[in-house]
C-alpha cells in the first residue's frame, strides 16, 4: 500500500490551496457563530442584569459554553468536509490517471494481493475496454512469480476499478473503492497530520 500512500501524499501536497481556502473559510464561519452568540449573550446579559448577579453570571457562563460548543462543531464539521473532500480527490485522480499509469498502479496492487493458486481476475467493463497486452502478460507473470496462475474471467466485474480475485468461489475485492474504504482511518490521520497539525 506504500504506493497508495505516495499518491496520497502527492495529491494532499496538489490539494493544499483548496484546503486552506476552505479552511480559511470555515474558520470565518465559525468566528461569526462566536459573534452572534456574543452578541446574543450580550443581550441575554443585559435583560438578566434585573436578576440576581449570581444568575446572571451563570447564564453568561452557560451561554458562552454553548456558544464555544457551536464553534467547536463547526470547526469539526468543515474539518470532516475537507477531509472527504480531499479523499473524493485523491480517488477521482487515481481513476481518472491515463492508462499506463493507471495498470501500473493495477499491477502494484497484485502484486500484494495475488495467492500461490489458480484463480481468476476479473476486470470492470470500462476496464476490460482499454487493457493493455502489457498488463494481461504482467499478471500472468506475477501470479507465475507467487506460485499460481491466474485467468481472465469472462464476465466484468461490477466495480469501477482495480479488480476482483477468485480463487475457488472466494473474492477477494480489490477495487480502489475498498481498498480506500479499508484504509479510510489512516488516510484521515494523514490528511489530519498534514493539514492541521
Amino acid at each position: 500500500m506504500a504506493g497508495i500512500d505516495n499518491i496520497t501524499g502527492r495529491i494532499l501536497q496538489e490539494a493544499q490551496g483548496e484546503v486552506d481556502k476552505i479552511l480559511e473559510n470555515a474558520a470565518r464561519q465559525a468566528q461569526e457563530i462566536v459573534d452572534k452568540a456574543g452578541v446574543e449573550a450580550q443581550a441575554v446579559t443585559r435583560a438578566a442584569a434585573a436578576r440576581s448577579e449570581q444568575q446572571t453570571k451563570l447564564y453568561a457562563a452557560r451561554v458562552k459554553s454553548s456558544a464555544e460548543s457551536t464553534r467547536k462543531k463547526a470547526l469539526l464539521s468543515a474539518k470532516q468536509e475537507i477531509i472527504d473532500s480531499v479523499i473524493d480527490q485523491a480517488y477521482n485522480k487515481l481513476i481518472n490517471q491515463d492508462d499506463a499509469s493507471y495498470f501500473d498502479m493495477m499491477q502494484k496492487i497484485l502484486a500484494k494481493a495475488v495467492r500461490p493458486e489458480k484463480g481468476t481476475i476479473a476486470l470492470p467493463a470500462a476496464d476490460l475496454a482499454r487493457v493493455p497486452d502489457s498488463f494481461k502478460k504482467a499478471v500472468s507473470k506475477i501470479a507465475g512469480d507467487k506460485g499460481g496462475e491466474l485467468t481472465f474471467a469472462k464476465e466484468p466485474a461490477k466495480i469501477d476499478s482495480g479488480f476482483v480475485l477468485s480463487y475457488g468461489g472466494i473474492e477477494e475485492n480489490c477495487s480502489l473503492r475498498s481498498i480506500f474504504a479499508a484504509n479510510r482511518d489512516q488516510i484521515q490521520d494523514t490528511i489530519c497530520k498534514v493539514l492541521f497539525s
